[in-house]
């Protein structure tokens, strides 16, 4: 009979692929094909800025895919890893890369509005001033005869039957975007409710009812709502003001109104709505008057819907 310690030096040899694959988890070599991106980005070695700024342009086109803000933070985990003290040379050279290549940059987004009597009193009373967010989203940098749907098309393309729903939401918020911005910058949710009536979108939209429509637009960053009291108003949100825009408003309401319109008292018209609507959203006014003010402005509205109520 043979020893029970050659049996066993045996059967280690009889099956060696586990041993194998044993050592190849505990190397974690980088010839296996299933390397997590992340893991990757983060064992880049010498972190070259070159290797840096395209990892920062594909996450930052992905963001865009999904309509997620591009996060400083996210950056640093991300892309960077241990090489965050080169966040300047490889966001610089990432926007270049953006620019010359994808005709697109990364605009950062501006700050929430404060829009009620306390959000204003405390900002007013904070000593911080900062307008820096550390959070980008991507812009288009294309001239405006390349900017035609043969070139630029939905940001979210997908199977056929999903091209219109995305149209769809485009139309959806650029629609409700404009109407908070003919109102002055600020918009109380009935009118809203009025307008998604006459579209005949108050029970239902392509992307569900109305009210979920509204919660994406929120998530997404082109609306927010703002809850006073028992009053809730809407007000256009960072993305909405770097996407759309006051340009992208103007364009929209040309369109809407045709090549029939007096052009030149169509402009006065645009120029007196975005003037408005940019001094609500700047204003320096006492808070007590603005609120006064908009006070005064539901009041005056509330005998309009009984006249909408009738024509319905």
């Amino acid at each position: 009979m043979a020893p029970r310690t050659s049996r066993r030096r045996a059967t280690e040899d009889d099956a060696p692929a586990p041993t194998q694959t044993q050592r190849r988890r505990r190397d974690d070599t980088p010839d296996d094909d299933d390397v997590d991106m992340e893991d990757e980005q983060e064992d880049r070695g010498s972190g070259s800025l070159e290797q840096l700024s395209k990892g920062l342009v594909r996450y930052a086109i992905s963001c865009e895919y999904s309509r997620k803000p591009i996060k400083r933070q996210d950056i640093n985990e991300k892309v960077l890893g241990s090489h965050t003290r080169m966040f300047k040379e490889v966001f610089a050279r990432a926007n270049s890369e953006l620019m010359e290549v994808f005709g697109m940059q990364m605009m950062e987004l501006p700050k929430a509005e404060r829009v009620t009597v306390r959000q204003k009193r405390t900002a007013a009373a904070s000593q911080s001033q900062s307008t820096a967010t550390s959070l980008w989203v991507l812009q288009t940098i294309l001239p405006e005869q390349y900017r035609i749907p043969e070139i630029i098309g939905p940001s979210r393309p997908g199977a056929d039957d999903d091209v219109n729903r995305e149209d769809a939401y485009v139309g959806l918020y650029t629609m409700v975007i404009a109407l908070i911005t003919i109102s002055g910058g600020r918009i109380p949710e009935g009118k809203l409710d009025r307008a998604f009536r006459r579209m005949n979108a108050d029970q239902s939209t392509p992307l569900g009812s109305k009210d979920k429509t509204l919660a994406t637009m929120a998530k997404d960053g082109y609306i927010a709502s703002v809850k006073e009291e028992e009053a809730v108003d809407y007000i256009v949100g960072p993305r909405g003001k770097v996407e759309i825009g006051r340009e992208g408003f103007a364009n929209f309401v040309r369109l809407m109104y045709g090549a029939d319109e007096d052009q030149e008292e169509l402009e006065k018209r645009i120029e007196r709505t975005l003037n408005v609507a940019d001094a609500f959203n700047g204003s320096a006014a006492p808070v007590e008057a603005a609120a006064a003010s908009q006070a005064a402005g539901r009041k005056r509205g509330r005998p309009r819907r009984d006249e909408d109520a009738d024509d319905e």
